[in-house]
């Protein structure tokens, strides 16, 4: 059976969801050991050792995923604020340049114009 404890503070399980579930709200890294002993046989430390390292390479991968999640959430953050800025000044750019077409169409028809004319007059 393996055990999984954390390595930043004293966390212990024996699921691995649950050790999963510590790595994600926290960002630590659980370390999952093996209860089981040495196996005997030519191979027996070998596959411990093995199964050790797999656990680790595991446990390490898990926190690694939660350390990138925190922070693409962060930026992630930042990025829609920045979007909805973005949002507002578009909105505010199409009404100016909705506003400007009006006049410029005004100005070009032959009321608009006249009255221009007529405030050149001297």
């Amino acid at each position: 059976m393996i055990h999984y404890q954390c390595g930043s503070c004293s966390y212990q399980s024996d699921h691995l969801g649950e050790a999963q579930r510590h790595s994600h709200q926290t960002g630590h890294v659980c370390i999952g050991k093996d209860d089981a002993g040495p196996a005997g046989g030519k191979f027996g430390k070998a596959r411990v050792v093995v199964k050790a390292g797999a656990s680790v390479l595991a446990a390490t991968t898990i926190g690694v995923f939660a350390w990138k999640y925190k922070g693409l959430q962060k930026e992630h953050e930042g990025l829609l604020s920045m979007a909805a800025g973005l949002v507002v000044q578009l909105a505010d750019s199409t009404a100016e340049n909705q506003s400007l077409k009006s006049e410029n169409d005004y100005l070009k028809s032959a009321t608009g114009a006249s009255k221009t004319l007529k405030s050149y007059d001297c």
